[in-house]
C-alpha cells in the first residue's frame, strides 16, 4: 500500500473564523516580523461536526500534557528530587 502524503503547516494563531452554509472556515496563520501574520491554511469544517472536532483536538492535547507529566514526575521520583507542588489559582485566602 502507498503512503498517503499530508500536507503539513506550522501554525502560530488563529487569524480569523467565520460561517456560512453550514460551514466554519477556520483560518490558521503564522507570526512573521513586524507583529503582522501571513495566513497558512484554512480548515473547513461542518457546523454539526465543529463541537467534535474542536473535543479531539481539546482531548489530544489534554492526553499529551498528562503524559509529559507522568514522564516528569517519573523523571523526578528516580533523581529523588519532590516534585514542586503549585498552588491552585483561584481566590487567595481569606484573612484570618
Amino acid at each position: 500500500m502507498a503512503e498517503e502524503h499530508l500536507d503539513e503547516h506550522f501554525v502560530e494563531l488563529v487569524s480569523s473564523v467565520s460561517h456560512a452554509n453550514g460551514v466554519f472556515r477556520i483560518t490558521l496563520a503564522q507570526q512573521v516580523e513586524g507583529g503582522a501574520s501571513r495566513q497558512i491554511t484554512r480548515l473547513l469544517i461542518p457546523a454539526n461536526q465543529l463541537q467534535a472536532v474542536l473535543r479531539g483536538v481539546a482531548d489530544g492535547a489534554n492526553e499529551i500534557r498528562e503524559k509529559l507529566q507522568n514522564q516528569a514526575k517519573d523523571a523526578g521520583d528516580k533523581d529523588g528530587a519532590a516534585p514542586a507542588k503549585k498552588k491552585p489559582a483561584g481566590k487567595a485566602a481569606a484573612k484570618k
